[in-house]
């Protein structure tokens, strides 16, 4: 009886030599090199808008502040029955501060200060005017404040006759997420 031929074990057998095209498959040099110089182009023709995009966000982040506090201000003078304020000084250190008087400085530690915010908190914003927001035992209220970035977008923050906070977009710019003020 002739014996019967076997098929070698699966861990014997010879692998295959890759073949010429399989080795071809890698990047060239050139090749390399001209992918990298697009990503560079894009990045630098993206960048400033990327900057633009980054200085809304703070400007808006910095607004959404100043009106969470605005509402913790009228929220406490409902809570204690009596007038509360948020008072606010512009220039190198603009700050602004929830206060039992409407004269109580942001910049300097005083008793009147319930709380204090200062926008070297939020980079890129900068106070450009205010109006002392009041708030009455029942809640209703007058004030705004204009927040800018570096590019010029302008958020104005307004205290309506009822209290409540409004964040809106002034200006010629839009600022995407944010209605057009009045």
């Amino acid at each position: 009886m002739p014996s019967a031929s076997r098929a070698p074990h699966p861990r014997l057998r010879r692998r295959a030599r890759p073949s010429a095209r399989a080795l071809a498959l890698g990047f060239t040099l050139v090749e390399l090199a001209v992918t990298i110089a697009l990503m560079v182009t894009l990045i630098t023709l993206t960048g400033p808008s990327l900057g633009d995009v980054v200085a809304r966000h703070r400007l808006r982040s910095a607004a959404e502040a100043l009106s969470a506090d605005l509402h913790e201000a009228r929220f406490a003078a409902a809570r204690q029955g009596r007038a509360m304020h948020v008072t606010f000084a512009t220039g190198p250190q603009a700050c602004w501060a929830i206060a039992a008087r409407p004269d109580c400085d942001c910049r300097v530690p005083q008793s009147c200060r319930v709380k204090a915010v200062s926008l070297a908190d939020h980079p890129g914003a900068t106070l450009a005017s205010a109006r002392t927001a009041s708030f009455a035992a029942d809640g209703t209220g007058r004030g705004s404040a204009e927040l800018q970035s570096p590019s010029g977008h302008v958020l104005r923050v307004d205290v309506g006759a009822t209290g409540r906070p409004l964040v809106c977009a002034s200006g010629g710019l839009h600022q995407p997420g944010v209605e057009r003020c009045p």
